[in-house]
């Protein structure tokens, strides 16, 4: 019935607004016609008569030629200009009014006489005027450039304008005449749409509640509402054969997609689906936070590709598209192609999973660059002894002198292996969680004054000074004393042999609400800020050779670090190039190291 009753109100509206339209635009074009012909008129009967009356002299006097102008519009033009037109002569210049047939002689400012100034020929309908007598009217306007001899703008312009008021008040009328028609019309429908939905549409409404009923799950009875065979019983026993099976169908698809909902919720790895055409048809929420797309769903499957880095060679099919491995930050992931088929063999889409891989790659790296390192390290006391043994084999074992000086360097080899072989043990045993701590409650000001005290004696024989300050007289900590003496004798060793001659180690410990802080500060050549991360890894050294020139193996800060983590502390360092480093140690004021 709406629909029926809103045809009829659109038929009527489209061809009463086609009929006013029409109107409208054929009396626009009437009068643009006339008023430019006017315009036409007034130009020859004003401007060239004047150019033909006055001699070539007095036609480039601008005020003769104003004058002249203005007196042959005043005498002519209102001789053939209908009432209901007004006409004026307009100076381009001042823009003043030379000539008028209502004897008005305003500025004139309509956008029309604008356009024309500009030296254009333009036409306005249906402009809000005041006429002569101060009265607002609808005009249809016209105004004519009028270029002199030799001139590039316009010299003058003619402006006609003819009353609208009559035709705007016929549309009126008509449009309220349509306007009737359309209500009567809407009425009449209204009647007869009523009639016949009473009449033929009861069942339909019926089974429209049912397929409702339905729609939310009441429905599954059979529907009952027509026993005719007309097409109103046809279609409530095709409903009824469809929504038995389709109530089948729905449990079934219902059961396989929560199970399927429950799988891709709960999985790891980041699922794409893509159809045949590379739209994007799904997604996981392991996928979001794997690769953080956010305009993934913007993108086809190809423009994807190529934002996250995968190669797609031109000519390749998707269905053998191999496995590769990205790089996203600091995340690698691995991307994988299973394409899915139609029973034709059609290729209907492909599923792409991401899964993150990083861990691997990562501990696959550490292993190759400890392997590596480990190689090196041994290697080099290994080449020196092996060179200083086939020298005293080749004879230099005669030469009492050098023989001892080289027995010596094999011996202080051997130790620094022997060394490096027991750090790689301990790390090995904090790696296998195999490592054995003794805890027990200990004074922690006493632990690294007595430290302090050891390294004392060292330190003045190399010419280097170690202090110790504390703002506590007592710190009670559970921790295993001899892994902790380790740790201190690591760090003050190292302040040591990276500091010159003179030079001042201070040892301090403070306190806050929840640990205490042990801090090591040497005036030593200090850390590059790009290197205070990795100190902590394995073999790493800032300087390599000076370090293996002093001894070090590399290790002793990440000894360092797993001993201080065993304990529920850390290990921090900051250090400014060439002007020392500071270590600091915190320790948990209460309870079992974690």
């Amino acid at each position: 019935m709406i629909m029926f009753i809103t045809l009829v109100f659109l038929v009527m509206m489209v061809t009463g607004s086609f009929i006013i339209m029409s109107l409208r635009f054929n009396e626009e074009n009437v009068r643009s016609t006339d008023l430019a012909f006017m315009a036409q008129h007034i130009h020859a009967t004003v401007i060239d008569g004047a150019f033909n009356s006055l001699d070539l002299e007095q036609s480039r006097d601008h005020e003769v030629l104003e004058e002249v102008f203005a007196g042959r519009f005043s005498g002519l033009v209102p001789v053939f200009v209908p009432s209901d037109t007004e006409a004026f002569l307009i100076s381009a210049e001042s823009r003043a009014t030379l000539g008028t047939t209502t004897g008005n002689f305003a500025f004139h400012t309509s956008q029309v006489v604008i356009a024309a100034l500009s030296g254009e020929h333009s036409f306005s309908p249906w402009t809000h005027h005041q006429n002569h007598l101060g009265q607002g009217i609808y005009w249809f306007e016209y105004a004519m450039p009028v270029f002199l001899e030799g001139s590039v703008l316009p010299s003058y312009v003619i402006y006609v304008r003819s009353d609208a008021s009559d035709f705007n008040d016929s549309i009126g009328e008509i449009t309220q005449t349509i306007f009737l028609g359309v209500i009567i019309a809407i009425a009449m429908s209204s009647i007869l749409a009523l009639i016949f939905s009473s009449s033929l549409t009861q069942n339909l409404l019926r089974l429209n509640r049912k397929i409702k009923d339905f729609k939310v799950g009441a429905g599954s009875e059979p529907i009952a509402i027509s026993t005719t065979k007309d097409e109103i019983g046809q279609l409530t026993g095709s409903f009824n054969t469809m929504a038995s099976e389709l109530d089948a169908g729905m449990t079934a698809i219902t059961n396989e997609k929560n199970k399927m909902e429950i799988i891709m919720y709960n999985m790891t790895d980041g699922v794409l689906a893509y159809d045949e055409n590379g739209i994007l048809i799904h997604s996981n929420y392991a996928f979001e936070e794997l690769v953080g797309t956010k305009n993934i769903n913007r993108l086809d499957m190809y423009e994807f590709f190529a934002e996250i880095g995968i190669d797609f060679p031109e000519g390749k099919s998707i269905d053998n598209m191999d496995d590769s491995i990205i790089n996203l930050g600091e995340k690698y992931i691995n991307v994988s192609f299973n394409p899915y088929k139609s029973r034709d063999g059609r290729i209907q889409g492909v599923i792409i999973v991401f899964q993150d891989v990083t861990k691997h790659m990562v501990l696959d790296n550490m292993r190759k660059d400890f392997v590596a390192n480990v190689s090196h390290e041994i290697r080099t006391p290994l080449t020196t002894i092996k060179s200083y043994a086939e020298t005293l084999m080749d004879g230099a074992a005669e030469d009492v002198v050098l023989r001892d000086e080289f027995l010596s360097v094999i011996n202080s080899e051997a130790d620094r292996m022997a060394s490096i072989v027991k750090d790689l043990l301990e790390l090995s045993r904090f790696d296998s969680s195999r490592m054995d701590f003794d805890f027990k409650p200990a004074d922690l000001v006493a632990l690294v004054k007595a430290n302090v005290r050891q390294h004392k004696m060292s330190g003045e024989k190399l010419s280097k000074e170690i202090d110790f300050a504390s703002n506590v007289e007592t710190a009670e900590v559970v921790i295993d004393p001899e892994r902790i003496n380790q740790v201190l004798d690591n760090i003050i060793t190292n302040s040591f042999r990276y500091s010159g001659e003179g030079a001042k180690i201070e040892v301090e410990i403070r306190e806050s609400k929840l640990f205490y802080m042990v801090y090591i500060t040497d005036d030593g050549i200090g850390i590059p800020k790009d290197d205070l991360r990795q100190i902590f890894e394995r073999f790493y050294r800032v300087d390599k050779a000076r370090s293996r020139e002093l001894g070090g193996t590399g290790l002793g800060l990440s000894i360092a670090k797993e001993i201080m983590e065993a304990h529920g502390g850390r290990i921090n360092a900051s250090s400014e190039l060439g002007r020392g480093t500071t270590m600091m140690l915190r320790f948990p004021r209460e309870g079992e190291p974690v």
